[in-house]
């Protein structure tokens, strides 16, 4: 069993532009290794056309390890009721070497009562294209994931994420899991 270990180094702004648009850009780089994606960047346009609904649209280009590299499209909608913000996300992919695949996404976050804590629960299932020597055409499978992450304010402007998740992968070759666990700071300016 092979094991691989990466660094990653990440960052974003988020932009409230006027009370009804939002964006979000975001990059990425880490080590050339199957563990992150070694180049990511992304755009997130978010519109506030509703009361406590807030649509998603937005643009992502990953460079995977070995060069691979994956265009992806997405929309989705928000609705903050309370201290829950419930969420729907559906994603286009199409990457260099296998073709199209996509994704539905749902999440539900709990806001602290008090203070600017956290918890989110992720939940994911989609399609996943494949391409192997032995056969000119796209082969196809499935995935299914699960998050947890709990973000904590250790101060105003600090905050400690804690992120458990859950991978599993169905290939035409084979069926597979991975398992994240995660610590990162976050500091707040």
């Amino acid at each position: 069993t092979e094991h691989f270990n990466a660094t990653r180094g990440q960052g974003a702004v988020w932009y409230k532009w006027n009370n009804w648009l939002t964006t979000r850009t975001g990059i990425a780089f880490a080590d050339n290794t199957p563990v992150f994606a070694r180049q990511d960047f992304r755009q997130d346009i978010n519109l506030a056309l509703l009361p406590k609904t807030l649509f998603t649209t937005g643009y992502r280009y990953t460079k995977y390890y070995d060069d691979v590299e994956v265009n992806a499209w997405q929309g989705g909608v928000s609705l903050y009721t309370g201290p829950v913000i419930t969420s729907y996300r559906y994603t286009h992919y199409d990457s260099s070497d296998a073709g199209s695949s996509y994704s539905n996404m749902i999440s539900v976050r709990l806001k602290d009562p008090r203070g600017a804590g956290y918890t989110q629960l992720w939940l994911s299932r989609g399609t996943g294209a494949y391409t192997y020597d032995w056969t000119p055409e796209t082969r196809y499978g499935s995935m299914k994931s699960i998050s947890l992450q709990r973000i904590q304010p250790l101060t105003e402007q600090l905050n400690l994420g804690l992120t458990a998740g859950k991978v599993w992968f169905n290939t035409p070759t084979d069926d597979y899991n991975g398992l994240q666990l995660a610590a990162h700071l976050i500091w707040k300016f």
